[in-house]
């Protein structure tokens, strides 16, 4: 069976290393070709994972006939001019969390890929991350009686905006974190929401120099009657012993379940330097290894999995962009002090 041809548009972190290495390694697939802006990083990538071809402009890579499907991985507010000339170019796609940080962005994209009938998915990668698979299917067996509220929280320390994101002054915690979130309250829930009140905190990050808020503190009312609280920061000291901290409560009518992915504690590590608590489920990838380990690299399989054989998209452009909508609708309520109605 020929192997499908993929491409990687931003190397970064994540596209630069988990999209690049699916791709890479999956007998099914073939990394044809890496974009980025900076050539030698996208060179270094390239031959870190055997691309033979290496391109700073997108457009480029879209135009290759032997590119079947392509993961866009660039800075959350820079989804909407690839994925639309990506649609157009007729080539399945793959997003990073969020879809896109505007509602017109989001609609944009969704009438491109309709119009040209291509896949698109958005790599909400917490959809195959076993803590809430397990949740959901407790949910779905009725073990926790009807759900009727959920607390949500998903932090980072001030080394994601101050060192990890150079674009970080066009994003917020809200955006980059709020998204993994609120996809989880609608996937657990199976409802969407209709009013969300917010408020927002700034300062901390200003004095650093970054140009964003500090904090969204959120409550989404869903139609069925849950309701959600989303708490979200970048101003974790960076002393704490993960860069992210994901805690998740669900409570139902018949139970309760608590959620710890962050510092569950399962390996702890002390060194004279620092303390950490080293992930065992998101990413654990042996650089000289083939094999795929942790959610995170099989949530981008999966994407795989769609385009090669067909199968159900982990997580569609219509899920996404009603989180696109509802954060929207949170910084709006955040800013005006107001509840946001949702239709």
């Amino acid at each position: 069976m020929p192997k499908i041809g993929f491409g990687v548009i931003g190397t970064g972190i994540v596209g630069g290393a988990w999209h690049a290495h699916v791709y890479h390694h999956l007998p099914q697939a073939e990394l044809v070709a890496i974009c980025d802006l900076d050539e030698a990083r996208a060179r270094e990538v390239a031959e870190r994972y055997g691309a033979p071809q290496v391109y700073t402009d997108y457009r480029d890579l879209l135009a290759r006939d032997d590119i079947a499907a392509v993961s866009i991985a660039t800075p959350d507010f820079a989804h909407r001019e690839i994925a639309v000339a990506a649609a157009n170019a007729g080539k399945h796609i793959l997003v990073e969390k969020p879809l896109a940080t505007t509602t017109e962005d989001a609609e944009a994209i969704l009438r491109a890929v309709d119009a040209a009938g291509v896949k698109l998915m958005v790599d909400f990668h917490n959809r195959v991350n076993p803590a809430f698979v397990t949740s959901r299917q407790t949910v779905l067996d009725g073990e926790l009686g009807e759900l009727k509220y959920i607390y949500a929280r998903l932090s980072n320390t001030t080394f994601v905006p101050t060192q990890m994101l150079p674009w970080a002054s066009k994003s917020s915690a809200l955006w980059f974190l709020a998204s993994h979130t609120l996809d989880m309250a609608c996937w657990l829930l199976n409802d969407q929401p209709k009013r969300v009140y917010a408020v927002s905190r700034s300062g901390v990050l200003q004095e650093m120099g970054i140009d964003t808020q500090d904090l969204h503190v959120a409550i989404v009312e869903f139609q069925r009657g849950a309701v959600v609280t989303l708490e979200n920061s970048w101003i974790l000291p960076e002393t704490e012993p993960n860069v992210f901290n994901l805690k998740m409560e669900l409570l139902g009518s018949d139970g309760v379940m608590y959620i710890n992915t962050s510092d569950n504690r399962t390996v702890e590590k002390y060194t004279r330097a620092a303390v950490s608590l080293p992930d065992t489920l998101g990413f654990t990838l042996d650089p000289s290894s083939a094999r795929l380990s942790g959610f995170v690299l099989e949530a981008i399989a999966r994407f795989v999995d769609a385009v090669v054989d067909d199968a159900p998209l982990l997580a569609t452009g219509a899920e996404a962009a009603l989180v696109t909508r509802v954060l929207a609708a949170i910084e709006e309520s955040a800013q005006s002090g107001q509840p946001v109605e949702l239709h």
